[in-house]
């Protein structure tokens, strides 16, 4: 396995600090994730920024108070949205009821990679206070006291359209908006894949003949490969913009034909591998002109789900489907008999489809077939 790369340059501060660069050297040594890695290097960058200016000296040897103080400026700042120079201040973004622009996720995460460094400090004899200054909290168990910890994350169902709405959207989508971004968002929601599996997808990675997604372990959120069906309409929407859009880029521009399926078209950088947030920003586009502002990325893949277990599908299918983590004992089933799988799900599902199908049928009749 290839040694992982940290983007030192993202994390200028815990680059530039030996204590801190040790750190996140450990977690990478102890094969942490890369976006593991990432979350927590991104925390610590944080958290030295803010010590920068408040009081560096108090860095290693901050107090309760101190990160106190700290989770309190979380709590009262907005958050960043990626730009074409990195991340900038976003004061655009709706406040959550709680009157915070972070979200709650975002902070504890935060919290905890903080809480996990001042325990490395503590290991590694860095710490005269031999107390970590971010108390954990705990559910009562073993006769306890429950007890909060400082930043827990509210648990919140998340939005799921309405059928009237999340058709308006599908016909909005198959309608008006270009090929490539037919392709991702259907193939998305479809797949029930996550940002960063839909934006890693090759070419290589689709089986036409079974209707099947290899999702490789490197771009996986728990590292676990699986196989995942694909309706034959949707692949047809990803095979117009492969032999379209993507295969004039590819000419034009002397790209990888077999590389990534998901290239830029813009005059910036054309026919190169989009990067994994653009798809937020097509989202983002997208929802704006149909008027879900509730409307993410990870909206498609709950859509997806939550249409799957309405059709009766097993949750222990929805789970091998969607590469959920509770799955273990059975996770040997999905590369055995994926096809098997593909058509417990498509028998399920087909009355639920059926009317994306026959709008993409009417979209794709209406349109010039490229050459063969």
């Amino acid at each position: 396995m290839d040694e992982q790369v940290v983007r030192w340059e993202y994390y200028p501060r815990v680059a530039n600090h030996a204590v801190t660069r040790a750190f996140v050297e450990r977690l990478v040594l102890k094969g942490k994730r890369p976006k593991t890695v990432d979350a927590y290097a991104r925390a610590i960058e944080d958290l030295l920024a803010y010590f920068t200016t408040t009081n560096p000296e108090r860095f290693l040897e901050a107090d309760e108070a101190d990160l106190d103080n700290y989770i309190t400026s979380l709590k009262q700042r907005g958050p960043k949205k990626r730009g074409r120079g990195g991340m900038i201040d976003d004061e655009t973004k709706i406040r959550y009821l709680t009157g915070r622009k972070l979200s709650d996720n975002t902070i504890a995460l935060r919290v905890v990679a903080c809480r996990r460094f001042y325990d490395y400090l503590l290991q590694k004899r860095r710490r005269s206070d031999p107390v970590n200054p971010i108390a954990r909290g705990n559910d009562g168990r073993d006769g306890r006291r429950p007890e909060r910890g400082p930043a827990t994350p509210r648990k919140r169902l998340p939005w799921v359209p309405s059928d009237e709405v999340w058709e308006r959207f599908v016909q909005h989508v198959l309608l008006q908006e270009d090929a490539r971004t037919k392709a991702m968002i259907l193939l998305a929601y479809d797949a029930a894949l996550r940002r960063e599996e839909l934006m890693s997808l090759q070419v290589d990675d689709i089986d036409w003949a079974r209707g099947l997604v290899t999702i490789r372990p490197e771009i996986t959120k728990g590292g676990r490969m699986r196989y995942v069906p694909v309706s034959a309409c949707v692949l047809h929407l990803v095979r117009d913009y492969l032999e379209g859009n993507r295969r004039a880029l590819i000419a034009a521009y002397d790209g990888d034909d077999a590389g990534l399926i998901f290239l830029s078209e813009s005059t910036r950088n054309p026919s190169r591998p989009l990067a994994v947030g653009a798809f937020d920003e097509i989202v983002e586009r997208v929802r704006e002109k149909v008027g879900l502002p509730a409307l993410t990325p990870h909206t498609l893949r709950h859509q997806r789900c939550t249409l799957l277990k309405r059709a009766g599908v097993s949750l222990d299918d929805i789970a091998l489907f969607a590469g959920h983590r509770s799955t273990e004992s059975k996770r040997l089933y999905i590369h055995l008999a994926p096809s098997e799988l593909s058509k417990r799900i498509r028998e399920k599902v087909e009355p639920f489809d059926a009317p994306i199908k026959a709008l993409i049928e009417q979209v794709r009749s209406q349109e010039i077939p490229h050459d063969e």
